[in-house]
């Protein structure tokens, strides 16, 4: 659907999503309130002599500052002025054009991959320019580098110590409400990125043991358990972008806790089975949940002991029988 900006047309997408494969009579409650969704995505702009300072965009046309599309909660008149009165005293430096495609959760791979690459596809469809505006922070962050080069996608990188005006911005909007995914650019990704050589036939479990959080407590006995199943361990921070598109391009079961490795089933072929390790009770943490069901892939699950209810503060004891009951039900 093409976005009038003039309009200022919002777009409303529903999505309907199934139980998990594996689901119990006794966990629906975790999932019901996720099977039917709508979120509303606001309109990608193309702003002419925009003003970015440093992480939000003003336009003079328009008179107004565009931190709705820049911040995922927006910001207030206060952090706004200081924005201004920071940037009063640095240098500008113009160029021809580029596309937002950032806030303030992107420098993170999940983010990154399922909110910045969208916002890509989104941009791309003006027809304006295929080059990205990143500030030079995420120069440091190999899996954008990475990313970038695979799409062939050029970045346009700023400093801190410098204001842009572009003659021709476009101001992509987040694609999806968090942790809703927008279904047409979700599967652009995949298609873009994704290799698939040859029939999926690996089982795959990425760890998280060399995390600073949310790790698997007995991580031994997970990998002893899995290792017997025909499973191949890996950690997502020792492979390439490439390396984990690859691998996931090959792969048929693939398992981790609830954590970014997960993202990687952008890349598994359709249909390929997910398992997420999951907090017991948590019904909020849907990401991929949703995720797996707009990729199309059976998505499965196991309930496992947190040190905590907060899903993303805690470490987990895997229930390691009822992981082994749905492995031996997966391999079949």
């Amino acid at each position: 659907m093409e976005l009038n900006p003039e309009e200022g047309l919002e777009e409303e997408i529903r999505v309907q999503r199934g139980l998990p494969s594996n689901v119990r009579k006794e966990d629906k409650p975790l999932f019901n309130e996720w099977l039917q969704s709508s979120f509303i995505i606001q309109p990608c702009w193309v702003l002419n002599d925009a003003l970015i300072l440093q992480d939000t965009v003003f336009s003079w046309k328009e008179l107004k500052f565009f931190a709705s599309h820049t911040h995922v909660y927006g910001l207030g008149v206060l952090p706004l002025g200081k924005r201004v009165l920071n940037c009063a005293f640095r240098k500008w430096r113009t160029i021809e054009s580029g596309i937002w495609i950032k806030d303030e959760w992107s420098a993170n791979y999940f983010h990154w991959m399922t909110d910045c690459l969208p916002r890509i596809w989104q941009g791309l469809e003006k027809g304006v320019t295929d080059q990205v505006i990143l500030h030079e922070s995420y120069q440091k962050l190999p899996f954008v580098s990475q990313s970038l080069k695979l799409l062939g996608i050029k970045a346009i990188f700023y400093s801190s110590f410098e204001n842009l005006k572009v003659k021709k911005l476009v101001l992509t909007s987040r694609t999806a409400v968090f942790p809703h995914f927008h279904p047409e650019y979700t599967l652009e990704t995949r298609n873009r990125l994704s290799k698939i050589s040859k029939a999926p036939h690996r089982k795959i479990y990425i760890s998280r043991s060399l995390a600073p959080k949310r790790r698997v407590l007995n991580e031994k006995e997970v990998e002893l358990c899995l290792n017997k199943k025909g499973f191949e361990i890996y950690h997502a921070e020792k492979l390439s972008v490439k390396k984990q598109i690859e691998l996931m391009g090959e792969t048929a079961i693939f398992i981790s806790l609830h954590g970014a490795a997960l993202t990687n089933m952008l890349f598994l072929p359709q249909g390929s089975k997910v398992v997420e390790l999951r907090n017991h009770e948590d019904d909020q943490n849907q990401c991929y949940f949703n995720l797996a069901n707009v990729l199309g892939h059976e998505y499965y699950y196991t309930l496992n002991e947190g040190t905590e209810k907060d899903t993303i503060l805690a470490n987990f004891k895997v229930d390691i029988e009822a992981l082994e009951k749905l492995v031996n039900q997966l391999v079949q």
